[in-house]
């Protein structure tokens, strides 16, 4: 593979690449920095148990509402923050939802402050269309799956409870097409696998540096890119985008599922951030509003007349 010229790769910042075009080289100055995955604080069982689902710290910064809903998969209330577009309670519109993953030792909180302000200052500059963001709790460690102990049916709660109780609560446009699942690290790992999973629900899929090594504990057959195979002709319809950091020990992984897509003609984009670890506050701080770039292709038509 060619290399690139030192002095090109500046222009090369940001600029997302199709999936028939040739990916660019990591940085050959430094190789890529192993990822080091949070790891959530040691905690006491009782303290484990009682924030698994329910989150004790009742905050919502950046204009998000702290809010719960019954979970009949597992019987009791499940928090999640959710943030409303300017004009939501005036009028009668409904928007598209991003459903947005945090990483393992993260929490709900982490996308009202490194997701929410960029989604704020991207509509207001009119570089993406209004959105409802729903930051989901994902209970630690979890990957977003249902563990097999059944203990934790985090996918479960999020796909039969979540997203049937914010289309009723909300003013939502309930179909595939207005639902994007994005998510960084682990959250990366959980919007490509919910998103294969589920075509039927998400019309577009974001995947951010996304933890899709197979040392996580979980079904191999559960891993996006056996899922990607799996569902191949319905992911057709589906807008997904990959991003991943140029010095991120995981971009080898992110750059295997969007070689996998290439070879199954799903169609998407790719693109690999100069100078860039494993680090999602910097990731959305340096990407800044052009990180949305992808989610208005995927939104503005739908905001059209409504």
């Amino acid at each position: 593979m060619r290399l690139l010229p030192a002095a090109i790769l500046p222009a090369l910042f940001l600029m997302p690449l199709s999936a028939t075009c040739a990916e660019p080289p990591p940085s050959t100055s430094a190789k890529p920095v192993p990822a080091k995955p949070d790891r959530p604080q040691p905690k006491k069982p009782q303290e484990v148990l009682k924030g698994e689902w329910l989150d004790p710290d009742q905050s919502a910064p950046n204009g998000t509402q702290y809010k719960t809903f019954h979970s009949a998969v597992i019987g009791s209330n499940v928090s999640y923050l959710v943030w409303l577009p300017p004009g939501y309670e005036r009028g009668t519109k409904r928007y598209p939802v991003i459903y947005w993953l945090h990483g393992r030792s993260k929490n709900q909180r982490t996308g009202a402050l490194i997701f929410v302000p960029q989604v704020e200052t991207a509509i207001k500059e009119g570089l993406l269309p209004p959105v409802i963001v729903v930051s989901v709790n994902g209970v630690g460690p979890s990957y977003y799956l249902d563990a097999p102990n059944g203990r934790l049916p985090v996918e479960s709660v999020i796909i039969k409870d979540l997203i049937p109780h914010v289309d009723r609560t909300y003013r939502t446009i309930a179909r595939r097409e207005g639902r994007v699942i994005d998510g960084y690290s682990m959250g990366g790992f959980g919007a490509a696998r919910l998103g294969f999973k589920f075509p039927e629900l998400f019309g577009t899929v974001v995947v951010s540096a996304g933890a899709l090594q197979n040392s996580n504990g979980f079904n191999p057959e559960e891993h996006p890119k056996k899922l990607a195979r799996k569902n191949a002709d319905k992911l057709r319809k589906t807008r997904i985008h990959i991003g991943c950091g140029a010095q991120d020990g995981l971009l080898p992984v992110n750059l295997e599922l969007h070689r996998l897509l290439q070879q199954l003609g799903i169609e998407h984009s790719y693109q690999v951030v100069p100078d860039m670890a494993h680090d999602s506050a910097l990731y959305y701080e340096k990407l800044g509003t052009k990180v949305f770039e992808f989610h208005r292709k995927s939104l503005e038509a739908l905001n059209k007349g409504r």
